[in-house]
Order: structure tokens, then sequence, then C-alpha cells
């Protein structure tokens, strides 16, 4: 799909110092599992993409990053058009090729389909990018382990249950794994490999899926 000049936006005002304070926020919220944090350093995203998975994507993404899209994504002329434009990432059809895949909440690749590293380099495993319709610390997951002093909670809606319980089980394969974020309007958070998840008993509240 070719870059179409009438589906792009503006990037970053300021590319360099956006740019690191988004990271820093990525890192934030990497290092503080189930930490919330907004970051407001663009005013649009391309259609289909909400203010922090764009803002993640002009941080983390550069033409050394193969990135899969879930299939909405891919077949969206401004999210293309825009990651190749203002990212140069190259695309790739599987999702294990990828260093990078962003998949919508309803779109979920299956956790074995992606690339969870060696046990010589488990640094190179695939990091998942996942938007989601509500993303607050009600009392749904509880979270421990690395950057946690006790426990923290966190609530994230609209996860098929199976996705779920794969993610759960996936901590036992340490340090194999997927560092996972998940943004909501301009909202983000992050459970990499090492955080412990135990599941709440019910599934989240009105209240809580429409909350970003």
């Amino acid at each position: 799909m070719p870059v179409s000049s009438h589906e792009l936006i503006a990037g970053f005002a300021e590319p360099v110092a956006a740019s690191q304070q988004v990271f820093r926020a990525a890192l934030k919220v990497m290092s503080e599992p189930g930490t919330l944090v907004e970051t407001d350093y663009v005013e649009q995203a391309p259609k289909g993409l909400d203010l922090s998975t764009w803002q993640l994507a002009l941080s983390l993404l550069d033409p050394d990053t193969r990135v899969w899209l879930s299939p909405t994504l891919a077949a969206n002329d401004a999210v293309i058009s825009n990651l190749r434009f203002h990212c140069q990432c190259p695309l790739v059809d599987a999702p294990k090729e990828a260093d990078f895949a962003i998949a919508l909440h309803n779109e979920l690749p299956d956790l074995a389909e992606l690339n969870w590293g060696t046990a010589e380099y488990p640094d190179r495993s695939t990091t998942l990018l996942v938007q989601v319709p509500g993303l607050n610390s009600a009392p749904f997951w509880t979270l421990s382990g690395p950057g946690i002093e006790q426990t923290r909670t966190l609530s994230i809606a609209g996860l098929p249950e199976t996705f779920c319980a794969d993610l759960i089980k996936s901590r036992q394969r340490f340090p194999l794994g997927i560092d996972i974020f998940w943004c909501c309007g301009n909202r983000l958070t992050a459970l990499p490999r090492t955080t412990a998840i135990k599941a709440g008993m019910t599934e989240p509240s009105q209240n809580d899926k429409e909350t970003c």
C-alpha cells in the first residue's frame, strides 16, 4: 500500500524533545508495571489509532524495527501511510517476524504466534502494543513483581478470556515472554514479562470499560 499524502497528519511539533518525553513515559510504565501515565505531545492521531498508541509509535519505531499490524489496522490507509512516512518502519505479514506488534483488543494474535525470544537473547522478543476500550486502576487484576512494592491493581477492558488466561500462564516461561504496552486514549501502562498477574473474580464493571 503506497503512502497517501491526503491521509498524512503532523507528528511531534518538537520531535526530539517530545520523543524523549514519551520514551521516558514508556520506561516508567515498564519499570513500574500497572502505573498509568498520560501523554499529550500530539494533537491528533491517524484515524484508527489512539493518541497514546500513536505517540509510542513515533517514539519507538524506526527503519530498523519490523512491525506487524492486526487486520483492521493493516487495512487502514491512514495508519499505513503515517507509519511509513513518520517512522519508515518495515511492515511484516507474520507476528513472529515482528519486533513490535500493534493490535486492537478484539484482534489480538495468539501469544504463541509472537516471538518470545530465546534463552540466549530473551530481549529479542516481540513487544506488543494493544489498544483497549478501557484502562484504569480498578481492582480487577492484582499485579506483583519487580517495580511493585507490594501489589498494584489494574483493570483492562475488552480482552478475550482466552488471551487473559494465556497471558497469566505465560509468566511461567520467564525469561522468555512478551512485554505489553496497553493504550487507551492518551493513557498508557505496561505489563512486562516479569510481572505476575492474579485475575479478579469478575469482569471489569461497565464504568471501568468506559474509562480511559
